[in-house]
């Protein structure tokens, strides 16, 4: 489950007038269940929305614990795994993982930070400990942060545009959907499009190559051209060429790669061997149109992953920091 949905639950139990606790997963030793910054909320009544340990155990420990910190209207630190002191919760992982419980969240702050999402606007949650308050960050180079204080950074939802047709073109499709992107599709094959509307894409009909009219493409956006007709790519690739999409792919052989790029240099785009992934996809022996959807995905993740967004950063801590309790190392700096 990710994170804007457990937002959304929060926000709407804060409408109805039930409590709640929003818990953030600040510290984690080695690997973990969840990466660092995940949320869950969970309420007076004992309702939760998401997870952040993997298991029902463990997480049943975390909703007994946010219900007290909200009958006491306190926050708190909750230390699980290693170093804990409920001694029979082990976590999958075999490590330990530091929660904060904060019950002062207000459904205003929640809003401007579901509004910035919705706005595809990058945007952090600044959490002050020790002042119990929290602010609204759109600013990524934003000051320093100060002793019991962290930020855990929200992103707009990844994007997927995919220009072009064909079995190759439905499977990525479909499958870029499973794993959570908004998927747009634009393609000259009507049948095609009907498909690819059914299971939940965008549709948009192109009749011309060079009617081609180029989304609005932001860094949380993927382009994909997968044409069998190559004379379709060039005038497309073009424009996508100078948009700021993470990621750009096109189909075809290493061959057709060869041409298309010789012709997207003639037209003056010389840095389109630098940006332009092709052939697309990772080279895992794709043959059926699932394995070449997937490994495209996966290229399209791994290009993603590696640009550096922090995740959740924390200023420096030290001893009893953070509401009180003693965590066991003095500085903590942005996180990824």
């Amino acid at each position: 489950m990710d994170g804007i949905t457990v937002l959304r639950a929060a926000l709407d139990y804060q409408t109805r007038d039930v409590a709640i606790a929003l818990i953030t997963l600040i510290r984690r030793d080695g690997s973990a269940p969840r990466p660092l910054g995940s949320q869950m909320v969970v309420t007076e009544r004992g309702d939760c929305v998401g997870s952040l340990t993997g298991t029902g155990c463990a997480d049943s420990v975390i909703v007994h614990e946010a219900c007290a910190a909200i009958r006491e209207g306190t926050n708190r630190t909750l230390r699980l795994g290693n170093g804990s002191p409920y001694l029979d919760i082990r976590l999958p992982c075999g490590n330990g993982i530091d929660l904060y419980i904060d019950t002062c969240i207000g459904a205003q702050t929640l809003a401007t930070l579901l509004e910035a999402y919705e706005a595809r606007r990058p945007v952090a949650l600044e959490t002050n400990t020790l002042a119990r308050s929290h602010r609204c960050v759109t600013d990524q180079t934003a000051s320093k942060l100060h002793s019991g204080m962290f930020r855990s950074w929200i992103y707009p939802r990844q994007r997927l545009i995919v220009i072009g047709q064909g079995l190759n073109a439905l499977a990525l499709c479909q499958l870029a959907i499973a794993s959570g992107y908004s998927v747009e599709v634009l393609s000259p094959d009507q049948e095609m499009l009907a498909t690819a509307g059914q299971a939940g894409a965008q549709i948009t009909r192109l009749t011309t190559a060079n009617g081609f009219v180029c989304p609005e493409l932001d860094p949380w956006t993927a382009g994909v051209t997968m044409f069998h007709d190559h004379d379709w790519e060039i005038p497309v690739l073009r424009a996508l060429l100078i948009s700021r999409c993470f990621y750009l792919g096109a189909l075809g052989s290493k061959s057709t790669h060869a041409r298309r790029l010789a012709a997207l240099n003639d037209l003056g785009l010389a840095d389109a061997a630098q940006r332009l992934h092709g052939p697309a996809g990772l080279d895992i022996g794709a043959q059926t149109p699932s394995e070449i959807g997937l490994s495209i995905l996966a290229e399209m993740t791994s290009t993603y992953r590696s640009s550096n967004r922090a995740l959740l950063e924390i200023g420096d801590v030290a001893g009893e920091d953070i509401v009180g309790n003693e965590l066991s190392h003095s500085v903590m700096n942005t996180i990824r």
